[in-house]
């Protein structure tokens, strides 16, 4: 105790610090010079059973991560049974046929190591990271994740249980339910992501399905590996030589074609929360893909108008008009070919008309040119 004393004493004593700049806080630190890139070198080959492996070597640590990635996702889920793909992958890692979900985990925990299943809007896939030392250990078990998935009943129940109880808790949060219905209204009912998970939908879903979902998508040939780290192609070879995935054979079907968005006709949806004590207010429409020639002018556009704190969006809701605690706006991209614009912010409940009025305001000024980007707007979001 008297140490401890000591050293909180010596700390609350004043320091004398002088600073050669007295007018040190006026002035914004300079970007340093921009660095040369040097893209890193990637080594595509092909396994036996047709795995397309896509390996970046980098050996100054020795870990190594892999993501096995197949078409699919949750542009396959029936209609009646959206979020059959997420509860599918996520079972994956609830133990294997030998270990149960306790064993599992101390399995990996043994090793440091972690073991993910994902599902994305058109694609699924298991992921790994381990120290090098403990690749062949950690690979065992990533093979017998994807092989024999222990696809337990409870499990599967708990699961589903877990969800539903998630969709009602979001039901009543203002700010989750424009990301629950944007789907439908930007792509359309009909629209494979124009779904929306619910009790009914989640309720509907048996693990029989989970079986056949994860063994029509989860195959070989032209799934794509992607390695980073302290492996070279002879080792990946080697481990996938003497694991049961060298007799894994098989083919996915052909990705899944998206049709045409059929964006509901209408300008303002209303969902009514009662006593809710914000309001969550979004602006959707369809955007470029991410393929699109002007991605990074698009990027920086967006930037400006809603993608940092100082950007013109979050400064006038925000620190202006004080409405919203943060308001953001920008581009993102679903599935493979598919963009949206979105801009959204939490607002109080008695500015809801005048944050979508600024909100509007903002977009024309910007779309028409009559306020364009700056030259000082477009240096700060490039530093």
């Amino acid at each position: 105790l008297d140490v401890l004393l000591k050293m909180l004493t010596r700390t609350a004593e004043p320091q004398n610090l002088a600073f050669p700049d007295e007018d040190f806080r006026a002035h914004q630190p300079a970007a340093a010079a921009p660095r040369p890139f040097h893209l890193p070198v990637m080594k595509p080959f092909t396994l036996g059973n047709g795995i397309k492996v896509y390996l970046v070597e980098q050996h100054a640590l020795p870990i190594v991560s892999m993501d096995l990635n197949f078409n699919g996702g949750s542009i396959t889920d029936p209609k009646g049974k959206d979020g059959l793909v997420g509860v599918c992958t996520q079972l994956l890692t609830e133990g294997t046929e030998k270990l149960d979900k306790i064993q599992y985990s101390e399995a990996l925990a043994d090793t440091a190591s972690s073991i993910n299943a994902y599902a994305g809007d058109d694609s699924q896939g298991v992921s790994l990271s381990t120290l090098t030392k403990h690749l062949d250990a950690t690979f065992a078990l990533f093979a017998d994740t994807i092989l024999t998935p222990g696809m337990r009943a409870q499990d599967f129940d708990r699961l589903i249980k877990r969800r539903i109880e998630s969709v009602r808790q979001s039901r009543s949060t203002p700010t989750a339910i424009p990301g629950r219905v944007m789907g439908t209204i930007l792509f359309g009912a009909k629209h494979p992501l124009g779904g929306v998970i619910s009790e009914q939908s989640l309720g509907a879903i048996t693990l029989d399905d989970c079986k056949k979902q994860l063994a029509t998508w989860m195959k070989p040939k032209n799934a794509q590996l992607f390695v980073v780290g302290d492996v070279t192609e002879a080792q990946i070879r080697e481990t996938f030589d003497h694991s049961p995935l060298a007799k894994w054979t098989g083919a996915a079907p052909a990705e899944p074609k998206l049709p045409v968005a059929a964006t509901l006709p209408g300008k303002i949806f209303f969902v009514d929360v009662p006593k809710a004590a914000q309001s969550s207010v979004m602006v959707l429409q369809l955007g470029p893909s991410r393929t699109a020639p002007d991605y990074f002018a698009s990027s920086m556009m967006a930037a400006v108008f809603g993608g940092s704190f100082t950007s013109r969006l979050n400064m006038n809701l925000r620190e202006d008009k004080g409405y919203s605690y943060g308001a953001r706006g920008g581009f993102s991209y679903r599935a493979r070919a598919l963009g949206t614009m979105t801009v959204s912010a939490p607002v109080q409940a008695d500015a809801t008309y005048q944050a979508l009025r600024e909100v509007d305001e903002e977009l024309k000024d910007l779309w028409s040119a009559k306020k364009p980007v700056t030259k000082d707007e477009l240096e700060r979001e490039k530093t």
